[in-house]
């Protein structure tokens, strides 16, 4: 009897080993897979969040390279970085219908841009970046799931801000030069009716 336990003991033992090494390498598969698939929604995310921050800088009336230095901050968190060498597999595109389109970064990637056209009010900022320009580990290659050819590409578009519209904050002091001049002016809040006295909150 003791011999007979003894047996059923070590062939239970083996078929659990046999079934760990089969089951293993589909966990670890389907671990790196994870892995990699939050490391794309993160980078989506960025990338996403970097076109609307570009945007937004292009629509108070700046320049690409004001633009570059604003998506450029935003990618920088997750190792990316913007260049203009060939091959470095990102791009800022700039669209603007008075001052045409301008761009910054790889000069052999081409973006394929959104044909919508542009309102005279309007700008466009475009973001490309290749998937060998980030940080992900290709891991799952070799099962047949490449990332190779594969990038990121988001447009974001806003309207121009009217240099009326820019004003400063209550209580901000503004310096303006003109001819050789120099003046501060602070503003300490909306302007008041003549007419109408200012509301006053008595809650």
């Amino acid at each position: 009897m003791r011999g007979s336990a003894g047996f059923v003991l070590r062939r239970r033992r083996g078929v659990g080993t046999l079934e760990l090494i089969l089951t293993l390498p589909v966990i670890v598969v389907m671990l790196v897979a994870l892995v990699e698939y939050t490391t794309l929604m993160i980078l989506q995310s960025t990338v996403t969040h970097a076109a609307t921050v570009g945007a937004r800088e292009a629509g108070k009336i700046a320049d690409i390279e004001e633009v570059v230095e604003a998506v450029q901050a935003v990618l920088g968190a997750n190792c990316i970085t913007l260049s203009d060498e060939p091959g470095s597999g990102t791009k800022v595109i700039l669209e603007d219908v008075a001052n045409l389109t301008t761009q910054f970064g790889d000069p052999n990637l081409d973006c394929q841009l959104p044909t919508n056209p542009l309102a005279s009010d309007e700008v466009r900022v475009t973001v490309c970046i290749e998937m060998h320009a980030t940080p992900v580990c290709d891991a799952l290659r070799a099962f047949g799931f490449s990332l190779v050819g594969k990038r990121f590409q988001v447009s974001s578009l806003v309207k121009k801000e009217s240099p009326e519209a820019i004003i400063p904050p209550p209580g901000a002091s503004v310096r303006n030069q003109s001819d050789g001049l120099s003046s501060t002016v602070v503003n300490n809040g909306p302007p008041v009716h003549p007419y109408r006295p200012a509301s006053t909150d008595t809650s």
